[in-house]
Parts: structure tokens; C-alpha cells; sequence
């Protein structure tokens, strides 16, 4: 395959998959856009001074981007970040294709190929949010690492900049790298780890809530890596194992609750495609790192798991998306050795394709469409309904929440869902969807829908209707 449409196809693909959701609805894509839009018409009008800002929100990377870019263009943030951000995130396929181009322009495109079909990637990229500069200045300084031994003092400087850009747009993401930075360095090597980071423990006490919780996991994910490597070579074990029993938890998951999660709908099983054929290849040697870095993510995840708190759904989701990163390396380099790589590619295209079509266009619960994505109608009902009640708060779920917020008005998510079940008397104002027969979302962090009484419609004959366009109903109490 020449180098130009090894480049070529996978560009086209993460830009379109990226796009989709904003070019479908015309509306920005997921709730936590709506928060990252609002904060830069603040930054752009100045009613709110900075510090004020930082201290709610202390990575506003891309509404300073957008404010400045606003100022100069007289463009609204909400015409061009929907379009400019999700481009921004593509360039992590890109960057991906270096990576591993040592290897080979095929080893580049299926490695690339498979990141821009990644489902989870393209959803989270598609949105209006920091996390989506964030990667790829996190692949970015992880890829000038992994070059340090050929070349890496002539883009120190750049190196340094990127490193240093990381936690300004997603503190999430500069957390995992300070993981990824701590093999990096010392190349598995203990002593140097122990005689290095401990150090930093005793020198510097006053950083200890900081260093501590960080040391303590690199050093987990140290050992756990180890146990990987040896379970992997020892053992023998192949890929095909691994991917087995994943194929075996998605099924039980579809069928048995298992802790920690839902019993997913039958069409959730195309979402795990990409895992389980990513699995397929862990057995690939050629680069360490890559083994290392997903263990790495492996041990953050099974600590969200294990550990429950408000943040766990939220941190799983994430670590769930970085992992598309390693097993694209993975795919590629195992991948290239198959005569069923076309068939396999086309699985892949298949199962993601459906997933952002059940998502965006379906809007399915559970994959979510339900919370995610945005309508013409419901902006314009949103727009409406806070310019006639901008005293009154309005209680509704947490799609709307944000929503509402980017108009300034005050919102209540829970007394709506309690008067539903019956435990709380009416609110003032509530609004409602035709969907919530799918559930009510109270939490952004978990993002699963909360059930609702299948006779919710008895309590709406105690209230007043005073709006209704088709896409929301108002209730005033």
C-alpha cells in the first residue's frame, strides 16, 4: 500500500465518524459540550472574572482557544467548536500512523485504521470538550519518548511543551501520563524507579497528597505488569484466550448482572468488537511499551471497578477509551501477518458503524443517545423556555441540565424524578421527554438511566402542560 492512502483512509474516516453526530443533529454533540460552550461565552463576555473560573474549572485549555478565536473571527464559539474540536481530536490517528511506521506503511495504516473505527474514541472526539485537545498532546509527548533514544534532544522543546499543555486542557489525561512517564524513564528498571521516586516522597513532604496516591499506583502497575509479562510468556498464553473470555463476560453481561453493571440490551455486543478482536494480538512483542502502557490502563481500570465511588463509572469510561490506543498498536502489528485482515477490517467497520448509527440517529439507550445527543427542536425549546422562566428553576434530567445552564438558567435534576416515583411533591416547573419511558439520568458521572414507574403518566394528571413542542413538555407544579 502506497504511503498516500495509507494516510488518506484513515483521515477520512476519523473526520467522518467525528463529524457525524454535529453534521446529523446540527447540534453539539453530548452534554458535557454544553458546560465547555458556556464557560467560553463567560470568558468572551467577562462577567465572570478568571480566577473565579479556575478555581471551579482548572483546565480551560479550549475556551481560552475558543474566546481568542472568537474575538478575532466575530464567530460564536457555538458555530465553530462543534466543527474545529472534533478535527483537532483526528489528529490522534495521525499520530498513532508515526508511531509505529517504523514498523511498516501497512503496520501504520491498520493501526490507524483501527483507531479512527473505534467507536468509544470517536464519540468522546465528536464532543465539545477539553479531554479531546488533551489526547493527542498526550500521544504526542508519548511518542517523542519513545523516539528519546534516537533523536529525542532535538525535540526536547517540543516535548517539554506538550508535556506541559496536557493537564491545561484534561487533568484526567495528565494523570495517565505521569503513569506512562514512570516506566518511560526507567525502562522496567526497579532500582532506579525505587532510588528516583522515593526520594521525591521524603525531599518533598508538602507534595505528598499528590506524589502518594500516584507513586502508590505506578507501583502497581509496575508489578502488574510484570504478572502480565510472565502470565503472558511463562504460560503461554495467546491472544485468542483472552479475547475468548472477553467474549464470554460481554455475553454473561447481556444475560446476568454482574456486579458493578447493568444487564445490557442485545445490541450492546457490536460495542465490544473492537476490544475483543484488540485482545486478539497481545501477544505482539515488538513494542514494549505498548504491553506496558496498556497495563498500565488495565490496573487504572480495575481500581475504578473494585473501588466504587461517584467517579468510578466516569474513570472506567475513560480508561475504557484510552485502551483503543495500545490495541491499535496491537492490531497493527499482528494484523499485518494475516490473509484475513480485509475480513477482519470489515467487522470492525461493521460494529462501529452500527454503534454510532444506534447512538446518533436511533438514539439508543444505553449507548448514549438517549443523553447525548442534541436536537434542533430541544435547543430551540430550551431557548425559549429560559427566556420566559429565567427566575424560575426548572427541575429535568441531566441532558437538559446542561443545556439550560448554557442559557443561564437555574436547574433542579432530582425533584422531577422523585415526584415521578411518588417520594416528593411537585416542583414548580419540571420538564419532561418523550423518551422517559428509557429512563431518567440524574448523574452525569454514571450516565445510565434511572427507571421510572411504567404509570409515571398518572402524575402528570396533577400538574399543568404549558409547553410542549414535540421534543419537550413542561410542567408547572
Amino acid at each position: 500500500m502506497k504511503g498516500k492512502w495509507a494516510t488518506f483512509i484513515p483521515t477520512f474516516i476519523v473526520l467522518m465518524l467525528r463529524l457525524y453526530p454535529y453534521l446529523y443533529s446540527r447540534e453539539p454533540f453530548t452534554t458535557i459540550s454544553w458546560d465547555n460552550l458556556y464557560l467560553s461565552n463567560m470568558l468572551l463576555s467577562g462577567k465572570v472574572s478568571l480566577s473565579s473560573l479556575l478555581i471551579i474549572h482548572p483546565t480551560l485549555g479550549s475556551e481560552f482557544f475558543s474566546a481568542i478565536f472568537s474575538k478575532v473571527t466575530s464567530i460564536y464559539p457555538i458555530s465553530f467548536e462543534p466543527l474545529i474540536i472534533p478535527a483537532v481530536g483526528s489528529i490522534s490517528v495521525l499520530i498513532i500512523y508515526l508511531m509505529v511506521r517504523d514498523f511498516g506503511v501497512k503496520v501504520a495504516f491498520l493501526s490507524s485504521t483501527f483507531l479512527a473505527l473505534f467507536f468509544g474514541e470517536a464519540l468522546i472526539d465528536a464532543s465539545v470538550k477539553n479531554g479531546v485537545y488533551g489526547e493527542p498532546l498526550f500521544l504526542l509527548a508519548i511518542w517523542l519518548m519513545m523516539r528519546r533514544k534516537s533523536g529525542l534532544k532535538e525535540y526536547f522543546l517540543l516535548f517539554l511543551i506538550s508535556l506541559s499543555l496536557i493537564p491545561v486542557y484534561f487533568y484526567f489525561t495528565g494523570f495517565l501520563f505521569l503513569i506512562a512517564l514512570f516506566f518511560t524513564l526507567y525502562d522496567r528498571d526497579w532500582k532506579k524507579f525505587i532510588s528516583v521516586s522515593l526520594p521525591l516522597l521524603i525531599l518533598f513532604p508538602h507534595l505528598s497528597t499528590i506524589i502518594r496516591p500516584i507513586y502508590l499506583l505506578a507501583l502497581g502497575v509496575y508489578i502488574a505488569f510484570y504478572f502480565l509479562t510472565i502470565f503472558l510468556l511463562q504460560f503461554h498464553v495467546k491472544g485468542y484466550v483472552i479475547s475468548g473470555l472477553m467474549a464470554v463476560l460481554v455475553i454473561l453481561s447481556l444475560f446476568v448482572k454482574l456486579p458493578y453493571a447493568t444487564v445490557f440490551p442485545l445490541y450492546f455486543l457490536p460495542f465490544a468488537v473492537p476490544y475483543i478482536v484488540g485482545f486478539y494480538y497481545i501477544n505482539e512483542k515488538k513494542l514494549t511499551y505498548v504491553n506496558l502502557f496498556l497495563s498500565s490502563l488495565l490496573v487504572v481500570l480495575l481500581f475504578s471497578v473494585l473501588i466504587k465511588t461517584s467517579l468510578s463509572f466516569y474513570i472506567a469510561y475513560r480508561v475504557m477509551d484510552y485502551i483503543s490506543i495500545p490495541l491499535a498498536m496491537l492490531f497493527g502489528l499482528g494484523g499485518v501477518r494475516t490473509k484475513l485482515i480485509p475480513f477482519i477490517l470489515l467487522i470492525l467497520a461493521t460494529s462501529n458503524f452500527f454503534a454510532i448509527f444506534a447512538t446518533v440517529n436511533l438514539q439508543l439507550p444505553y449507548t448514549g443517545g438517549t443523553t447525548e445527543v442534541y436536537t434542533q427542536p430541544e435547543f430551540f425549546a430550551g431557548s425559549f423556555i429560559s427566556c420566559n422562566n429565567v427566575l424560575a428553576e426548572v427541575s429535568t434530567c441531566v441532558k437538559f441540565q446542561f443545556l439550560f445552564q448554557y442559557f443561564g438558567q437555574s436547574v433542579d435534576r432530582y425533584s422531577a424524578y422523585y415526584y415521578l416515583l411518588g417520594k416528593a411533591p411537585p416542583p414548580t416547573l419540571f420538564l419532561l421527554t418523550p423518551s422517559l419511558s428509557q429512563g431518567y439520568v440524574l448523574n452525569y458521572n454514571e450516565n445510565l438511566p434511572n427507571p421510572v414507574p411504567t404509570n409515571y403518566e398518572e402524575k402528570l394528571n396533577n400538574v399543568s402542560l404549558i409547553f410542549n413542542d414535540g421534543a419537550v413538555q413542561l410542567y408547572m407544579g
